[in-house]
């Protein structure tokens, strides 16, 4: 019996609850309509009055269809601005390359950003070596676009071996080739990678994965 009054007791309160809501509700609804009519007497009556709430009515909602698209984007409706790009850290390096002529290894300095992986950091160790001095006319010391198409590494017991397959080279008619360049950009880039990545032992570039092949000193 106390269970079965219980569940009456609940009923009704139940019912009690949803009345009270349903006579709140519909209040709120009288109150909304009084509302939106004097509103559009007060339209009608005043201009001014008019375009203030058509400014407000706009603005309403424009604001509800940003935080609708907002959400259904699944991004917080406050990150109106975009996040502050990330600031690259710079790290000054000294690197090695032919001198004009090709008489000697000079050494330079640049900036690069070193945070990041290995492979990559050697394909812009060897971009850097190819593009020459900025203080000599060293241009003609690499005259082929060298394109790195994989670069790993091979552990040995004394370090590291780094190995550079380049992309087959497109050699152009009539290029001017400074005698013993291929050689000492090989040397210059081998000596730039041990510099900046000490454990590196030795460098060995490769094309096609075939060693030993002349770049741009075929004959």
């Amino acid at each position: 019996m106390k269970i079965i009054q219980k569940i009456k007791s609940l009923l009704r309160d139940s019912k009690n609850f949803f009345l009270k809501y349903k006579e709140r509700l519909a209040n709120g609804i009288s109150q909304l309509k009084t509302w939106i009519l004097d509103t559009w007497k007060l339209m009608e009556q005043n201009p001014k009055e008019k375009t203030r709430i058509a400014i407000i009515a706009l603005s309403v909602i424009f604001l509800l269809d940003y935080v609708f698209i907002s959400i259904h984007m699944d991004k917080n409706i406050f990150d109106i601005f975009p996040s502050l790009p990330a600031i690259e850290s710079k790290d000054k390096i000294k690197i090695y390359i032919p001198s004009e002529g090709c008489k000697e290894i000079i050494s330079e300095y640049r900036t690069i950003d070193k945070d990041i992986d290995e492979d990559i950091f050697v394909s812009k160790l060897l971009s850097i070596v190819a593009e020459g001095s900025w203080f000599e006319n060293t241009s003609s010391n690499v005259p082929v676009n060298l394109l790195v198409k994989k670069v790993w590494f091979i552990k040995t017991d004394n370090g590291r071996v780094c190995l550079i397959d380049i992309l087959p080279v497109v050699i152009e008619k009539d290029i001017t080739i400074v005698p013993g360049s291929e050689k000492m950009f090989i040397e210059a880039l081998e000596k730039t990678i041990k510099e900046n990545i000490p454990d590196i032992q030795s460098v060995l570039l490769t094309e096609g994965g075939v060693p030993g092949k002349k770049f741009w000193e075929i004959n």
